[in-house]
């Protein structure tokens, strides 16, 4: 029969269709035979050095992957058009259940069913699967007598091929082992997965319903995509460090778009290389006139003073005051990019400290995006609604007094226009736990692009992008030091000047999974920056379902962005399924009191309490996990009782908790305190 093509949206192809050969659309399942798809030429390289980083997080890679890790592949960004496949080859009939198998009809590919005439021929939805990335189709085994004349499918615990001739006693299960390429055949893979899960990786495929849900499983980052103005702004020498002025509170910023900032830092400092050029030649053209060497300083002199004044005289003042504030070693937090790529180019790993700043600097980015962007902050909110009279004026002012009193949240900000790249960058099935699951890079063979397609080894990497409302939440540096002096693990607040410059020093970035599994001895240097990562991770759980809650957003339809080095989380629209514009703002308006007041009264217990409490650490389907499409550190370190309190003895009337063994001698008492304890308040 000849073979029907099928196309999707790319925002479908991204999301479903990408990761492997089979797709369940509404017309049937299909295999995929070809993307066809464009180069994305204007994304910045740093995308690869932020995929590199992610991949560091899995155990196990495909050739392909791990040459892109090792610097000897590329990915090339690519937005995906369209998708062209063909329907599966096996249908059995809706009456008599007869087998055929498509590609052996020669006739009319909407022929009846060949035993009983029935017009209806369903594809059969099952499939062999792997958790090392596998998918196969399934394929009869025909009898050896009567071929697929009479084969039926049997369902029941062990499904098998029968013959349905009489007397014919072919009966074959229907079982398929591993490939004999796969990973998982290694045996420094299979003892790996055996020590991690408990289990060595199965030698069979299983056979499994088609499910978008459960077998395509995409792996990828979510990233703030940088602006125009943003890309204007980083130039400038003193740009991060102007943003770490902001972090710390040196300098406030509030009312200032990007684009002042911006003429601000460039009269304030060097400027960019166009900048010093452009100061150059001046200087000859003075030169050239005659003029004296005093002259000429008094001229820039002059020249310095009138732009500092159009950029806005005492703001220029007050960012140099906060950027002298900033101490040689606090400089030392943003690193030096130079020498972090000279590394990364002689293939060597970056110290820890690098990676930390690494990781601040892209995070100050993204702060620096959110200046660029329609915003509006919770307190300004309750002064707009004030002059027009709102009903909900109330309702934001009380939702701003439980957040500061109680949540240790200083400030929400409402963003309309939140700039946002979904980066594809490989796959798995049955299962997304990295030491159980290998990442498989996508088929560049499959892939025809539009241009001409790169010369060497690389792999294409689909990219969706996409502007969406997104709520902003800064947690409060002086709650969160007092939180831990609270349990013993800071000095106290009173001795400590600058809460925010502390915990900044004491932040480390997530080098694996979304930190260690609280089964995990924790060293000290890393116990400070877990504890209050995985707090604002689980208090960022918690939001995203009271937001489920009290708004027309399922708990599918929003994602999270964290920015932990600088204690704050983003919470967006992914907008993957239908979006209703406004509908977060709205919810900002009316609704956040309802969800705030539900942290406090509600979500401190579990459906699953005792058990989840007791032995899983406070963190289960109940109460704190989120499907993988929203939380892409997999469920991991999350806890309530890190938010609202609890006991954390290894060993209590012989039940064995999983909530860090050692943190209980570290604070020096079984009983740990919440961050949104009210003893706090």
């Amino acid at each position: 029969m000849s073979k029907q093509a099928y196309t999707r949206s790319k925002g479908q192809v991204l999301h479903r269709f990408e990761p492997g050969t089979v797709a369940t659309i509404p017309v049937g399942t299909i295999e995929i035979r070809r993307h066809f798809a464009r180069k994305v030429d204007d994304l910045g390289k740093d995308l690869q050095d932020a995929v590199r980083q992610e991949l560091t997080r899995w155990k196990h890679l495909d050739a392909q992957m791990d040459a892109f890790r090792r610097y000897t592949a590329e990915f090339v960004s690519v937005i995906t058009q369209s998708v062209n496949g063909s329907r599966l080859e096996v249908r059995e009939c809706a009456k008599c259940g007869a087998i055929r198998q498509m590609k052996k009809w020669t006739g009319d590919p909407e022929a009846r069913c060949h035993h009983c005439n029935h017009p209806t021929l369903n594809e059969i939805p099952f499939v062999f699967a792997h958790a090392d990335g596998t998918m196969l189709q399934l394929f009869p085994d025909a009898c050896p007598y009567h071929a697929f004349e009479y084969l039926v499918l049997e369902r029941g615990t062990s499904k098998r091929w029968r013959c349905k001739v009489s007397n014919c006693s072919h009966a074959a299960s229907i079982v398929r082992p591993l490939p004999k390429q796969s990973i998982m055949k290694r045996p420094d893979v299979a003892d790996s997965v055996e020590a991690k899960t408990g289990k060595p990786p199965s030698p069979m495929m299983a056979l499994t319903n088609v499910s978008d849900k459960k077998l395509q499983v995409v792996h990828s980052i979510s990233r703030i995509n940088p602006t125009p103005n943003v890309e204007k702004f980083l130039p400038y020498p003193e740009s991060l460090q102007a943003l770490l002025a902001i972090h710390l509170g040196y300098f406030d910023c509030l009312g200032k778009s990007l684009s002042e900032l911006t003429e601000i830092i460039r009269v304030l400092g060097k400027g960019t290389q166009e900048d010093q050029r452009e100061l150059e030649q001046l200087i000859k053209t003075l030169q050239m006139s005659g003029l004296g060497e005093g002259q000429i300083q008094t001229i820039l002199a002059n020249r310095k003073q009138v732009q500092e004044s159009d950029a806005g005289g005492p703001v220029v003042a007050e960012l140099r005051k906060a950027l002298a504030r900033l101490s040689p070693s606090t400089l030392q937090l943003l690193g030096d990019a130079q020498a972090e790529r000279e590394t990364r180019d002689r293939n060597q790993d970056l110290t820890t400290a690098q990676e930390n700043a690494y990781t601040l600097r892209e995070q100050l980015t993204n702060c620096a995006v959110l200046l660029d962007l329609q915003r509006e902050s919770l307190d300004n909110a309750v002064k707009r609604l004030d002059q027009i009279g709102s009903p909900f004026h109330a309702n934001l002012s009380k939702a701003g007094d439980l957040m500061r009193k109680s949540l240790g949240i200083s400030q929400v900000q409402v963003i309309q226009d939140l700039p946002v790249l979904h980066l594809a960058y490989g796959y798995t099935r049955l299962s997304h736990q990295p030491e159980a699951a290998v990442l498989w890079a996508f088929d560049r063979k499959n892939f025809d692009l539009a241009g001409d397609e790169p010369a060497g080894n690389w792999i294409p990497m689909p990219v969706y992008k996409l502007k969406t409302e997104a709520l902003s939440f800064e947690f409060d540096a002086k709650r969160i030091v007092k939180w831990l002096h609270a349990n013993k693990l800071a000095p106290d607040p009173a001795t400590i000047a600058e809460p925010t410059l502390w915990l900044l020093e004491h932040h480390s970035r997530i080098t694996s999974r979304s930190g260690p599994a609280f089964s995990d001895q924790l060293s000290q240097d890393l116990l400070i920056s877990w504890l209050v990562g995985s707090a604002i991770h689980s208090a960022t759980h918690l939001l995203i379902r009271a937001i489920a809650d009290q708004s027309s957003f399922g708990e599918t339809a929003l994602s999270e962005h964290l920015l932990l080095s600088l204690n704050q989380t983003i919470i967006f629209v992914n907008r993957l399924q239908e979006f209703s514009l406004g509908g977060l703002k709205t919810f900002f308006e009316q609704r956040l009191d309802q969800a705030f007041k539900s942290l406090l009264e509600e979500r401190g217990d579990c459906m699953f309490d005792p058990y989840c409490e007791e032995t899983l650490g406070g963190a289960c389907a109940g109460c704190l996990h989120l499907p993988e499409v929203v939380c892409r550190l997999f469920n991991n370190a999350l806890s309530r009782i890190l938010l609202y309190g609890g006991e954390i003895g290894a060993d209590m009337e012989g039940v064995e908790r999983t909530l860090w063994p050692n943190l209980s001698s570290v604070v020096g008492r079984e009983q740990f305190i919440g961050l949104w304890d009210s003893s706090l308040d």
